[in-house]
């Protein structure tokens, strides 16, 4: 239950980062298409607790258990960690840091989708969303990991 409640706040982490991040990026760079996350988002975070909160009351049941992956895992984890904050953010700097706004820069994060790296904050909660990414992806794995050894003594 541990990996179930750890794996359900990093969730909860890294959509709420990424809610807060998204409004303060649209108010910034006047970009009112950027709070569409928050139309996916919210519904997820509510999908990931009802899930959990079935899965409590149910610890046992397969189906509430891959529904609740496949809603962390699809949106939260590979969207949101992976794509945002991995590639759109962390790799994003780095790579404007090494070569500046060349372009190959240009090219890998082309504008008026990206922005160049030029507001502290918004590219730090950015970031930040990689830096979930990593402990919610072992948090899955363990809970992947768990039922199939589950799995295992059942047969």
């Amino acid at each position: 239950m541990k990996t179930l409640q750890r794996t359900t706040f990093l969730t909860t982490a890294l959509l709420l980062l990424t809610a807060i991040h998204h409004a303060y990026g649209a108010v910034i760079y006047h970009t009112p298409w950027r709070l569409h996350i928050l139309f996916i988002a919210i519904p997820v975070l509510l999908l990931v607790y009802v899930l959990d909160w079935q899965l409590r009351k149910h610890p046992g049941s397969k189906p509430l258990l891959v529904g609740y992956l496949i809603a962390v895992i699809l949106f939260p984890l590979l969207v949101i960690g992976l794509y945002e904050g991995v590639y759109n953010h962390l790799a994003k700097n780095i790579i404007f840091l090494v070569t500046g706004n060349n372009s190959f820069f240009r090219m890998l994060f082309p504008p008026p989708v990206y922005e160049m790296p030029n507001d502290v904050w918004f590219e730090v909660t950015g970031i930040l969303q990689a830096f979930v990414f990593y402990p919610l992806l072992i948090s899955c794995s363990k809970m992947i990991k768990s039922a199939a050894r589950y799995r295992k003594q059942m047969m």
